[in-house]
């Protein structure tokens, strides 16, 4: 099915629909990471945490924050790749939230004044993430067409 409308070309529904989705993903990611680090971003609180755990200390929960944030993308990006078809409310919500956690846990880290609570949030979202990812039957889907495509090219 597409759509037309007047003189321009008839676009996909489906492309249009997975676009919009995507990018209310991101930026709902975005307003995660925002929202954590106006409310959570303490300097003073930063400081005095670096000072009391040393500098080899804090370069290393800098570092632990970076890497997850690194991890956190790794999932955004299966993610993403999943909401290239449709998805109803319920999923694309529960993949949000769970992206959303992901992401606010890194800047809690890298303030190193509520590293629990990032990591309670970073590892929950990726836990739900790879739950939802698991039982999601659209995976399925894709993951046999990738698969199908892979055999009929190597023949």
């Amino acid at each position: 099915m597409s759509v037309s409308t007047g003189i321009y070309t008839a676009v996909p529904v489906q492309a249009t629909h997975s676009q919009n989705t995507r990018l209310a993903l991101l930026t709902t990611l975005l307003a995660a990471v925002v929202l954590t680090a106006f409310l959570a971003w303490n300097p003073q609180a930063s400081a005095l945490a670096a000072q009391h755990d040393g500098a080899a200390m804090t370069r290393l929960m800098r570092f632990m924050a970076g890497l997850k944030a690194l991890m956190a993308a790794a999932a955004v990006a299966a993610v993403l790749w999943r909401l290239g078809v449709a998805a109803s409310a319920g999923w694309f919500g529960a993949y949000a939230l769970g992206c959303a956690a992901m992401a606010a846990g890194p800047v809690l880290i890298w303030g190193l004044v509520h590293v629990g609570l990032g990591a309670l949030l970073l590892h929950g979202g990726l836990l739900a993430v790879i739950l939802l990812l698991w039982r999601d039957p659209a995976v399925a889907q894709l993951l046999e067409g990738v698969l199908t495509r892979r055999v009929t090219a190597a023949r």
